[in-house]
């Protein structure tokens, strides 16, 4: 059966923990492609899901540290996003709807479907140094999009995020059928601190 293929935009400023993402999965790190003419990494990852199996095209802009946003050929003909902001600065988090609105504009079109977005809180591993409580999320809260957060370091709740991914492009019931390799855990996870944090952003939320 054919892999269905997607573009999945990893959007997020420098820092953010979108390159760790894409490079703490074995194969879309070993199958990088890079494009200095449009400064844009592509790691391809190959899932097998109940429904087929499906190739993630994650697009990474190669942004540095001076920060900005890509051009926008970077943001266009997405067939999903994933936004991310590292938990520990709060420019990353204020620096949300600047991303957000990039690549709401540049794939919005009269009459077609929202595109798939998932908020991603990264540096999970680093929760002692948060910069804003889970409770006072308040941009994400006003956009009511899924919001997860992950350590890459630690591969917490990254297959997670690739299922939410998954689901949002083929459906609710979607599964993943395979195991998926990650790099070797550097970092470790409170889970208990992660689970009550994660309750506080939902009752604030409700």
């Amino acid at each position: 059966m054919a892999s269905k293929e997607f573009k999945v935009l990893l959007a997020g400023t420098f820092g953010s923990g979108r390159s760790t993402f894409a490079s703490s999965m074995v194969e879309a790190k070993s199958n990088i492609k890079k494009i200095p003419a449009i400064k844009v990494d592509i790691y391809p990852i190959k899932l097998l899901t109940s429904a087929g199996p499906v190739t993630f095209d994650l697009y990474d802009s190669q942004l540095h540290a001076k920060g900005g946003l890509p051009a926008a050929d970077f943001f266009r003909t997405a067939d999903a996003a994933l936004i991310f902001y590292d938990i520990t600065k709060d420019a990353s988090y204020e620096a949300l709807e600047e991303w957000f609105d990039a690549v709401q504009s540049a794939n919005s079109r009269k009459g077609s479907e929202p595109l798939p977005i998932i908020f991603v809180g990264s540096k999970l591993d680093l929760a002692k140094d948060r910069a804003v409580k889970p409770k006072d999320l308040e941009f994400l809260k006003t956009k009511g999009l899924p919001y997860l957060e992950i350590s890459s370091k630690a591969n917490y709740k990254t297959r997670e995020l690739l299922l939410g991914l998954v689901r949002a492009l083929l459906g609710k019931g979607i599964q993943l059928t395979d195991e998926i390799e990650f790099a070797k855990a550097s970092a470790e996870v409170d889970e208990d601190a992660a689970t009550a944090a994660l309750k506080e952003y939902s009752d604030a939320s409700n």
